[in-house]
This record gives C-alpha cells, sequence and structure tokens, in this order.
C-alpha cells in the first residue's frame, strides 16, 4: 500500500488544521523500571509497515500499537461533505499513514504482551526538539485519547492535546457527526458487562 504524504492527503480533505507543535513529555510513560528493563532503543519507523488502523500495524509479522493513542474506529461514519459519507477509521488511517511518512518518527517497544503483539512509543525530531508522535496526532486531530478497561486515561496528558484538536475543529472534529471512539468503546464494554 503506498503511504500518501500528509500534504497530499490535506489537498484531498475540506479542511487542513494548522501545524500546532508540541513538545514530548515522558510523563505517563512507563519508566524502564516498569517495563523490566534499561532504557527502550528507539528505531526507525518500519518502511514496510501494515497499517490495520490509525494506532496499530504490522511489521516483521508483529502487530505494534502506538501507547495510549486510539484512533478512530472502522465501520463508523462522518459526513465529509453533503452526502458525501466516508468510514472514520479509513480516513484516520490513511492520514496515520501520511503524517508517519511526514514526521518519520523512531519507535521504541515499551511492552512486550507476547510474542506477536508490542506497545510502543514513538518520537519524530524537528531541530533539537524531540515530539512525541501520539500525541501530535491527537493535537492534529487524527487521534484520541485512550482509556483502560476502567475508564482512566492512558495518558492524562493527551486529553489536553485532544480538547484543543476539538476546539479548533482540527483534523476529524471538523466533522459535526465524529464518531468519538473511546465513547463508543465504552457502551459497547458497557452493554458486554
Amino acid at each position: 500500500m503506498q503511504m500518501l504524504t500528509y500534504a497530499e492527503v490535506a489537498r484531498e480533505l475540506p479542511f487542513s488544521p494548522p501545524a500546532i507543535p508540541v513538545q514530548a513529555s515522558q510523563a505517563g510513560l512507563p519508566s524502564a523500571a516498569d517495563i523490566g528493563g534499561d532504557h527502550p532503543k528507539f528505531v526507525p519507523f518500519p518502511t514496510q509497515a501494515q497499517f490495520e488502523t490509525g494506532d496499530t500495524w504490522i511489521s516483521g509479522g508483529r502487530r505494534y500499537r502506538l501507547y495510549g493513542l486510539q484512533s478512530c474506529l472502522r465501520g463508523t461514519n462522518v459526513t465529509v461533505s453533503a452526502g458525501v459519507i466516508r468510514d472514520c477509521g479509513e480516513l484516520d488511517l490513511i492520514m496515520a499513514q501520511a503524517l508517519i511518512r511526514d514526521t518519520r518518527p523512531v519507535c521504541a517497544t515499551i511492552k512486550n504482551l507476547d510474542q506477536n503483539n508490542a506497545v510502543v512509543a514513538c518520537q519524530t525530531t524537528t531541530g533539537q526538539h524531540r515530539y512525541d508522535l501520539a500525541t501530535y496526532m491527537i493535537a492534529q486531530g487524527w487521534g484520541f485519547a485512550a482509556v483502560d478497561s476502567t475508564g482512566q486515561l492512558i495518558v492524562p496528558g493527551y486529553r489536553v492535546a485532544e480538547e484543543s484538536a476539538r476546539s479548533t475543529r482540527a483534523g476529524l472534529w471538523t466533522y459535526s457527526d465524529l464518531p468519538h471512539p473511546v465513547s463508543i468503546l465504552q457502551q459497547q464494554a458497557g452493554a458486554q458487562r
């Protein structure tokens, strides 16, 4: 699957959010002690990654999930213009690919869930500054602050970036019928109890 750049995708959207610089913070990320070892090693984002969602990809036979980020769910819809409905998860996936291609992040495995699944944190660098990729994606409106099974924010600071994107109607927040994925997942979890 060819990855488009953020600029290429943004040209096709009815609204292009302004760039919001977001400095990386280690607050909320597990420490080396939490994951049972030294500091994680950052490696370039895999060029042959196959995206499943805006927050999950497969590379080298392993599935990677970006820590603390929730993407829009596939199968949920947004109205992008009069009479034009798009799958929110698919739109989010396309933008995640473009942002990753443009920002060229490095990622570190922060927790191996099993031999086939890992949780990663990714950063990108501009000049002398490192930026947290999940914060950047959320601030641009292409992701949401994820919660755990109890409804607690995984990274509380991500909610600030989400509220900023919502208030400026950045990215997916442009669409008035945005199906917030965290609300949907919490409703589904409540129905299963």
